[in-house]
């Protein structure tokens, strides 16, 4: 199925994926708090978790609409660099 096919689709017949994005600089909750409003900001985007002592944000999107390097951006233009995500 083409993307532009998928974007035509209701939205609760989309198929979501979810990424873990490492972010450097949070220090306090409103950092947690900006982030996560530069994420939700971002159209496609469905759910954010920021966990500021892990320094890491959980995704969950539709790929059809939005993609990792635009939360990438997103996250930098709100003053917050973008780091590989910490394993467990």
């Amino acid at each position: 199925m083409e993307k532009t096919e998928i974007a035509n689709l209701p939205e609760e017949a989309r198929v979501t994926e979810t990424v873990k994005i490492g972010i450097a600089g949070m220090t306090c909750d409103g950092c947690v708090r900006t982030v996560e409003k530069a994420l939700r900001s971002l159209r496609g985007v469905k759910e954010v978790s920021v966990d500021r002592m892990a320094a890491l944000a959980v995704v969950t999107y539709d790929s059809s609409q939005v993609d990792v390097p635009s939360m990438q951006d997103a996250l930098l233009k709100s003053g917050y660099k973008p780091v590989l995500a910490p394993t467990p």
